[in-house]
């Protein structure tokens, strides 16, 4: 491509831009919250948008209509998730089909979940549907491309589908599906013909089989199986279907079809063809988009996009006759298997050569056919909307840069409102703008408007403006439109002669003025001219209009003219009834024209402005004032030649000399202000004699003056110049333009990219550059005939200029340098310059500064290399700007000093960019760092420095300090800091002197000085004598007291060595364990499948927390479906839909509801009971439910008035209990399937950790725990065992449940575990490997040891327990009954041998003894009993806090976790009410809202989670357990406390235990909430969409009817209240319904329900 052409090319199209920016900047636009899949339109005008997990129906100007959720949903590759080949996940829903049905007023949508069914919208409401249940319609992978169009056919139409191949051996599949039976996401056929009649979801629609026929499909051959072909585009055209696909590493194909009567037939008459671009060269090039263009219902062509891998800017334009290739395919085919189809491939060749257009980038095009021109609309990569104007025979008359998106994302689609053909769609990633196709009203002329050569646009002579053709193709005036067709010489254009006021005006005095163009053909007899003087707008004279105007002045007019300075303006006027066209004329004074006034071509100045040249006056006159003839023709420099003479002297070539010659002009050179003599040659040729130059190489102007006057210049209209050259340098002579001693080259200019904002200063780097007397930089955008220029340039020397560039707008241009008068660019001294207006601040780091500022904040964002200039100061206050700099184009500033001294404090940062973009950020200022001493060590002339220092949250770095060493007044000398942490800086000075009494701390703008002070001699005289008499009198009294403590030393120290001991193995022990903690809890690996509790039994289990489940047989549903009533049972139905009506009645119920919270004798039991009872009864109608307790939360917050922050802090009332079911239903899901695993690992955990150490088995206390009340610290030693266990379970024979046959178990077991505590293990590891299919009472089993070929029966109490004082009895364990490591034992069922009453617990002991010190009682030469102290044991606690740290802290991240960044539903919508509430009541008070958010949903449902594992899981809590979960939520609640309480020594146990913890965890919680606050409110279609979801699911679980009979109840038992009520409240009519209640309860009672 010539760079020259291109330059030119790209600056017509971004000036025009410029100029098109204000009109066709859309109208409207639409922003959606994820990328864009699909976009239709129909031909009513509506837009249909499909998003990820969304679909939009919009009018035509964008505005939205429908909101249609469509996912995510939870999916998989298989019809059912039981048995499927992977496990099915929450996937979101990608729109692969989007097709407008325009005939049956519906749009077929089809997305990658359900299997690639379709559903079908009602095309005036999206909302409306049914879905299809045909799979495979479009590929379930994101990857997989899709085209999708209707056909058109004679008998009936039908929907074309293409899609990339995903049958069991693509890289689509996953490798456990590829042999399972249960994948149904392959589909051999990659192009199918669908039946698109009958009703949806019949056996017919979408089918591709033609019973008589066959099926109407086309897929790969065999030996082409590997191939993936992605298909970009469809259409259709006359009775011909097109498909454009590309293959990898291959070129693209197009495939064509000829439509039949039946659909296969249609596949029969397949053709297959490689598109080359250019002509005759195959390359892997992909096809990028297409668009039909129809000539002719006989002609049309095919325009095309490509783009070459590893070239993103290389896209050429290609197009293709599709007419010759209808008429010469072969039926051809290549990668398919088509019946009647012969394999082979042809190729379809271009049009034209050579791309017909190239711009870097293109990735999209629609086209048009206007007035006889091809328009086509390109899209690309970096958000411009080229328009290119072409002829029928493509060739391209212009371009014009239409439309730029601000943000510079790609545009991947063009698409026309069909409504209205003046606008087209813009498709980006994330937007859609609807934008005019032209820009006519930028026109202000008529030739301007038909110079553009925009076929749109047209100029309308009665209006005088540029509009839309279209406008007035069906006025009642179509003939005052002038279309292009036309062109400009149709534009009404009109002349005034003469153009001077002359001597030959002076005899006639008559003005003539004309009209052409179309204008002209409205004229009559009826039309007059009227000529005005512009300067005093006084009328020179008027006449009657025919074919011309011919109006004469009068001779006071006239000689009022002749007097007027030169020059004078004369307004035309030609008037015909409402037509009226003026113009204004300029018309030369030859009595009072200047010569002076024409710079450097007089004489031709001079006869263009129609007056008379006296060349031997030099002067500009009219014709009878001139010494001799005044002549119309005027003596010029042609050009000049070096002479063939040794001595190179110039010769100048004259035109028209002959005037000169007459008069004997001597004529003199003038070369750079300097006159040389010049002699004639011949009668054109003068000869310049070579002249000395004492500058080196500069542009130097010639001309010709009389050598009598050197101000009289022949015209020179060329400028001539020559280069001035030093004649000492070898080879070098006098220059011409012919020869030059060497061209001026630009290399480069730096910065490449600046921004479009301002005006940046550039450098010009190259060789030869100081030519000329001075510089001007050129700088051109899309446009050649607007150009930017800067003169604002310096000539630095011969391999430097800098410029001052001009303002313009964003994009890709080029710089060339001129010098001089040069007009026209040369190629080596051209540049390419980037002008960038995209800027943006995205980030900023660290957030965090002190208080007296200067903290160096790392600026982040786009394009912040082209930045020159950045400010930032704090909001609030008075402007402080901060110092701002750049370093290898990365921005840094300093933070300014806080506003006020109280920390920490928050502020608003804001930055601005050059003037105008601005962003704000959060910075926290904490209290300046505090240093308050340091200390000095020497190392061979090295002086090493420690600065102490407070420690802070400022998380300073290395390079933030300063630190110098002041060695006197002013001198000082900086140490190199080496190492920072939280509390001490250090650094390293070479010196010398290695002395410092005084060091200098820099941080920012904070400095702190520290003096170390020397210690006097006093000082050390007392520090050494007080040592020395402290000794002395501590040596004395020793000896004194020796004798007398010396037997009572001895006792001692045997005592001291004993506790010594103890003391040092337990410190070691628990020194030991805490450090190698954490490697202990193995099995949460292997935890198998979770056992969670289905949906009604995790309801009724929260919704009865007291009740033991004793409501879930009562309210939730079992298998067996319940029986129709009888029939005599119908009279009971009256009574029971007025209960239903009364309670679906919203205003009735809440009305209940505050009446029964006004009776004393309604408990907060039955206000809880009520609530759960009203949430089983309306579960089906969740949206009602919904509104009922918005309603009532309002109500309760209207009384809280007085203390807000107590708002849902209890649950006292109904509507608290019912905020508290209502979350848990929506929450079920999320907790499920996010919170649920981690959940139950942190309960495994805990129980396998209580198990790893001594638990004593009658109060349950455990070495190993997280609570102290619960903390086992009386403990012996002890050892862990392993013993294998076999199992002889089996009465009877049972070959389906054969225990007996599993293999033996190894069992971990302690020596002091009871008999009972060893079951329970054993019978753990047998669940855990074998599952939970067999389960026993431990009472029915009994543990046998095998034992020198006997057997002996373990139990817990025998004959040989031991029995201590006050008849108590120890539990027998493992190490009773001697039991060695790898010990047999046999696992039987207990079989005709009563249990064992082993008393009561107060009688028996394990490891703690109920009534004693120590459980275990002084043994013959134990001698005394071990001491122990709780406290040292308190390290258990740490450890297992350590252990389950990881368990902790997934559990909380996971709740507080947001997933895709979309927040459940259900907490958007509180959060959005209280919000909502607080504005209303005006609540400023941010904590207020914080603790509304915090006690509606962590305290209210995560803690009732926490605490009660068994509400989710199939399993039992025990005691221990219950109080190692309330130490974790009491750190879970703490998190979301505003309030930081103060802990010390004497704080209890379990709030110290997380206390360095919560700090971080309410950092995340702050981030949570603000994460949601962010995410905008949730719209009540969302909201409603949930719960009918919701309600769906889960219908037919729970006994509505017998939970609102519940209700009933409570109305029956305040019915006389209630009546009371509804009468004060206006609600008398519904008294009626209450004595319907009341006879339905008690023909209830007659009938014996009761």
């Amino acid at each position: 491509m010539n760079p020259v052409k291109d330059v030119s090319l790209y600056f017509l199209l971004f000036n025009s831009l410029v100029a098109l920016a204000i009109e066709v900047n859309p109208e409207d636009l639409f922003e959606f919250s994820s990328r864009i899949n699909n976009i239709a339109v129909s031909a009513g005008g509506r837009v249909f948008v499909a998003t990820e997990n969304s679909l939009y129906q919009l009018n035509q100007s964008l505005g939205l209509e429908v909101f249609e959720r469509t996912g995510p949903h939870l999916d998989g590759p298989c019809e059912e998730q039981q048995g499927c080949c992977i496990k099915w996940e929450e996937k979101a829903n990608v729109n692969k089909i989007l097709v407008v049905d325009e005939n049956k007023n519906r749009v077929l949508t089809c997305g990658t979940l359900r299997l690639g069914a379709c559903e079908v919208r009602q095309l005036h409401n999206i909302s409306q549907y049914k879905s299809d249940q045909r799979w495979n319609v479009a590929p379930i992978y994101v990857e997989a491309s899709t085209v999708a169009f209707l056909v058109k056919a004679q008998r009936m139409d039908y929907l074309l589908t293409a899609t990339t191949l995903t049958e069991k051996s693509s890289r689509f599949v996953p490798s456990t599906c590829r042999d399972n039976s249960s994948y149904k996401g392959d589909f051999d056929y990659t192009i199918t013909l669908r039946d698109l009649s009958g009703n949806v979801g019949a056996d017919t629609f979408l089918g591709f089989t033609e019973a008589e026929f066959g099926n109407a499909v086309a897929k790969l051959s065999q030996k082409h199986q590997a191939v993936e072909l992605q298909y970009i585009q469809g259409f259709q055209w006359q009775k011909h279907i097109y498909i454009l696909h590309n293959a990898i590493n291959l070129s693209a194909e197009i495939i064509q079809m000829d439509i039949k009567d039946y659909r296969t037939t249609t596949v029969s008459s397949f053709s297959q063809a490689t598109l080359l671009c250019p002509q005759g060269k195959k390359q892997a090039l992909k096809v990028l988009s297409s668009a039909l263009i129809t000539l002719s219902p006989s002609q049309a062509f095919m325009v095309a996009i490509f783009s070459e891998p590893g070239r993103s800017k290389y896209s050429p334009l290609c197009f293709y006759n599709l007419t010759q290739f209808n008429e010469s395919k072969k039926g051809s085919k290549y990668y398919f298997q088509v019946e009647n189809v012969v394999e082979s491939n042809e190729d379809l060749n271009p049009i034209h050569s050579t791309s017909v257009f190239d711009y870097p980038g293109l990735m999209s095009v629609s086209a048009s056919v206007v007035q006889g021109r091809i328009v086509l609309f390109l899209g690309t990569e970096e958000g411009l909307l080229i328009k290119l104007i072409m002829d029928r025979n493509l060739a391209v008359i212009r371009p014009i840069a239409l439309f730029e998106l601000e943000n510079e994302a790609p545009i991947r689609q063009v698409t026309f409102d069909r409504l209205d053909a003046n606008y087209l769609y813009i498709t980006a990633e994330k937007t859609v703008n609807r934008i005019k196709v032209a820009a006519c009203a930028q026109y202000s002329s008529c030739t301007d408007c038909l110079s553009a050569q925009d076929p749109y646009c047209g100029w309308y002579i009665l209006e005088k403006r540029c509009s839309f053709v279209h406008e007035y193709e069906n006025s009642s005036n179509p003939s005052y439109c002038i279309t292009t067709k036309e062109g400009s010489n149709s534009c009404p254009n009109m002349t005034l002669k003469p153009s001077a006021i002359d001597h030959s005006f002076k005899n006639t005095k008559l003005f003539t003025v004309e009209l052409r163009g179309k204008f002209s053909n409205f004229m009559n007899e009826n039309s007059t001219c009227t000529l005005r003087n512009a300067r005093n707008n006084e009328v020179i004279c008027t006449a009657k209009y025919t074919t011309q105007c011919s109006c004469r002045v009068s001779n006071n007019t006239y000689t009022q003219l002749e007097n007027q300075p030169d020059p004078v303006t004369i307004e035309a006027s030609v008037e015909f009834r409402s037509l009226n066209f003026t113009t204004r004329f300029t018309v030369h004074n030859c009595y009072k024209i200047a010569t002076a006034r024409f710079n450097n071509a007089p004489c031709s100045e001079c006869i263009k402005s129609g007056c008379h040249w006296c060349a031997v006056e030099h002067r500009c006159t009219h014709a009878s004032s001139c010494n001799g003839s005044a002549g119309r023709l005027c003596p010029q420099i042609d050009e000049a030649k070096l002479s063939p003479s040794p001595a190179k002297d110039l010769n100048i070539f004259l035109k028209h000399p002959q005037v000169l010659k007459d008069a004997n002009i001597d004529l003199n050179c003038m070369f750079d202000g300097e006159s040389k003599a010049a002699s004639w040659i011949n009668n054109s040729v003068i000869q310049c004699v070579r002249p000395q130059f004492v500058a080196e190489r500069r542009i130097i102007p010639v001309n010709l003056v009389d050598s009598k006057n050197s101000g009289n210049i022949i015209d020179n209209p060329n400028n001539i110049t020559v280069y001035s050259c030093d004649v000492q340098k070898p080879g070098c002579v006098f220059c011409s333009p012919e020869r030059i001693c060497k061209e001026p080259i630009v290399k480069s200019i730096k910065p490449q990219r600046v921004s479009s904002s301002r005006r940046a200063t550039v450098t010009i780097v190259g060789s030869g550059l100081n030519v000329g007397s001075c510089a001007v930089l050129q700088v051109k955008g899309m446009s050649d005939y607007v150009t930017a220029k800067s003169s604002d340039c310096i000539i630095e020397n011969n391999t430097l200029i800098r410029c001052v560039l001009p303002e313009t707008t964003h994009g890709k241009k080029t710089a060339c340098l001129l010098y001089d008068s040069e007009r026209d660019c040369v190629a080596n001294r051209t540049a390419e310059l980037e002008y960038i207006s995209n800027i943006l601040i995205t980030k900023i780091h660290p957030t965090v500064s002190w208080a007296s500022g200067g903290r160096s904040i790392t600026i982040s964002g786009r394009n912040l290399d082209v930045v020159e200039q950045m400010q930032a100061w704090l909001t609030g206050g008075p402007k402080k700007p901060a110092e701002c700099s750049v370093i290898n184009s990365t921005w840094f500033c300093d933070s300014p000093p806080a506003q006020s001294r109280e920390t920490p404090s928050n502020y608003s940062m804001l930055f601005n960019v050059s003037g105008s973009k601005e962003k704000v950020f959060n910075v926290t200022y904490q209290e300046d760092p505090e240093f308050y001493n340091f200390k000095t060590t020497t190392d061979d002339k090295r002086l090493l420095i420690t600065v102490m220092k407070k420690k802070d949250n400022l998380q300073l770095r290395t390079s933030e300090f300063k630190i110098f060493v002041r060695k006197g007044k002013d001198e000082r000398s900086q140490c190199n800091v080496t190492e920072v942490t939280e509390d001490k800086i250090k650094c390293v000075l070479i010196t010398s002197d290695t002395s410092a009494s005084e060091i200098e701390v820099k941080v920012g703008k904070y400095e702190k000085v520290l003096i170390s002070q020397l210690p006097g001699k006093s000082i050390f005289v007392i520090l050494i004598v007080i040592p020395i008499m402290l000794l002395v009198f501590i040596i004395i009294y020793f000896w004194a007291t020796r004798r007398k403590a010396k037997q009572f030393s001895q006792s001692l120290n045997c005592q001291m060595e004993s506790l010594e001991s103890q003391f040092r193995n337990q410190i070691r022990e628990g020194f030991v364990e805490l450090q190698t903690e954490g490697s202990d809890v193995h099995l949460i690996d292997n935890y198998g499948s979770i056992p969670f509790l289905d949906y009604k039994h995790f309801a009724a289990r929260t919704f009865f927390p007291e009740g033991n489940g004793e409501y879930v047989p009562n309210f939730v549903r079992g298998l067996i479906i319940t029986a129709p009533l009888a029939p005599e049972q119908d009279n009971l139905n009256e009574g029971f839909n007025a209960l239903y009506n009364f309670l679906s009645n919203e205003q009735f119920l809440v009305t209940l509801i505050h009446n029964l919270e006004q009776q004393k004798d309604f408990s907060i039991k039955d206000r809880c009971r009520f609530a759960s009872f009203l949430t089983i009864a309306f579960h089906s109608k969740l949206v009602y439910l919904t509104s009922v307790l918005d309603h009532l939360l309002k109500d309760l917050m209207d009384g809280s008035i007085a203390q807000p922050k107590l708002l849902l802090r209890r649950t006292e009332t109904v509507v608290e209990k019912l905020l508290t079911n209502w979350v848990s239903l929506c929450m079920y899901g999320f907790l499920r399937e996010s919170v649920g695993e981690p959940l139950f690992k942190l309960v495994s955990a805990i129980k396998q950790r209580i198990s790893l150490g001594p638990v004593d088995a009658v109060s349950g206390k455990a070495l190993h725990t997280l609570n102290e009340d619960w903390l086992l610290w009386e403990v012996t030693d002890f050892k862990t065992l392993k013993l294998d266990v076999s199992f002889q379970l089996n009465i009877v024979a049972d070959d389906e449940n054969d225990l007996d046959s599993k293999p033996t178990l190894e069992v971990d077991v302690l020596d002091c575990d009871t008999i009972g505590q060893a079951k329970e293990k054993i019978f753990e590891a047998f669940f855990n490997k074998y599952g939970y299919s067999q389960r026993f009472q431990m009472e029915d089993i009994d543990l046998v040891l095998v034992k020198n070929g006997g057997n002996q029966i373990l139990q817990d109490i025998d004959q040989s327990s031991q029995v201590l004082e006050n008849g108590i009895k120890k539990l027998n364990t493992i190490g009773h009954y001697q039991i060695p490591a790898a010990a047999s034992l046999v696992v039987i069922r207990r079989v005709n041998r009563p249990r064992t009453d082993s008393g009561s617990t107060n009688k028996l002991c394990h490891l703690v003894s109920p009534h004693t010190e120590f459980a275990e009682t002084p043994k013959p030469g134990q001698g005394k009993q071990k001491f122990k102290v709780k406290e040292m044991y308190l390290t258990k606690l740490l450890s297992s806090k350590v252990a389950l740290h990881s368990f902790v802290e997934d559990l909380f991240r996971s709740i507080w976790a947001i997933p895709n960044n979309k927040a459940p539903i259900a907490i958007r919508h509180i959060f959005d009410m209280l919000q909502a509430q607080a504005l209303n009541k005006k609540i400023t008070d941010p904590d207020v809202l914080h603790i509304w958010k915090t006690n509606s949903l962590p305290l209210r449902f995560w803690i009732n989670i926490i605490k009660n594992p068994q509400f989710v899981f199939d399993m039992e809590k025990s005691p221990h357990l219950d109080s190692c979960l309330s130490v974790i939520a009491q750190a879970f609640m703490d998190s979301f406390s505003l309030v930081s309480h103060q802990l010390g020594k004497h704080s209890p146990t379990n709030k110290v235990l997380y206390a360095r913890d919560i700090p971080h965890y309410k950092e995340e919680v702050k981030a949570y909430y603000r994460q949601i606050a962010d995410m905008g409110a949730v719209t009540k279609e969302e909201m409603e969409n949930f719960l009918t979801e919701e309600s769906k699911k889960h219908e037919n679980e729970f006994k509505e009817k017998d939970a609102m009979v519940e209700l009933g109840k409570y109305i029956l038992r305040y019915s006389f209240q209630l009546e009371s009520k509804l009468e004060t409240e206006g609600m008398q009519e519904m008294n009626e319904g209450i004595l319907k209640i009341k006879e339905y309860f008690n023909s209830k009672s007659k009938c014996g329900w009761e």
